[in-house]
């Protein structure tokens, strides 16, 4: 069963809340130019039949109170995986983390493009739980397959311009 991310208030009109498959396809292109394996999008949110037990966040800033991140979460098999088929650094979280740093980054340039709003992204937290995806109205998530492997990419707004 799917269940989409429900929408609890208006988003801000400025921001472009991508839905599942834009935010699928955002991190598809990156991680496809990065490895040169396909992912595909599967389903609007993760079921729990998975233990995801890595994540990667990298929060985003802009203007007007703006704040909000994107987060990857994928578990310790897919590492193993990526490191045996493209070598020991595509084993670690930062391998990950820099591919969804750059899908962050071109979201972040389309939102420049497309609403005028400047959002720049920020050091990825420390802490892993730094950021609460599940405190935000505004939120969208994606499965993603890879080869058998899931992941799960979430997008949330923490706080919308005043």
């Amino acid at each position: 069963m799917i269940i989409a991310p429900k929408v609890t208030a208006a988003v801000p009109a400025s921001m472009g809340l991508p839905s599942s498959r834009e935010l699928a396809a955002l991190f598809q292109e990156e991680f496809v130019g990065a490895t040169g394996f396909p992912a595909r999008w599967a389903a609007d949110k993760v079921q729990g039949n998975r233990r995801l037990e890595h994540i990667w966040n990298v929060p985003f800033e802009g203007e007007r109170g703006l704040k909000g991140v994107f987060s990857l979460r994928w578990d310790g098999e897919l590492q193993r995986y990526l490191a045996g088929r493209l070598g020991a650094s595509a084993g670690r979280p930062e391998y990950l983390g820099a591919i969804l740093r750059s899908a962050a980054g071109r979201w972040a340039s389309w939102q420049a493009l497309k609403a005028g709003t400047s959002v720049r992204l920020q050091p990825t937290p420390a802490e892993e739980h730094a950021i609460s995806l599940s405190q935000s109205p505004w939120q969208a998530s994606a499965a993603l397959i890879v080869d058998s492997f899931v992941l799960e990419l979430c997008f949330a707004l923490e706080s919308s311009e005043a």
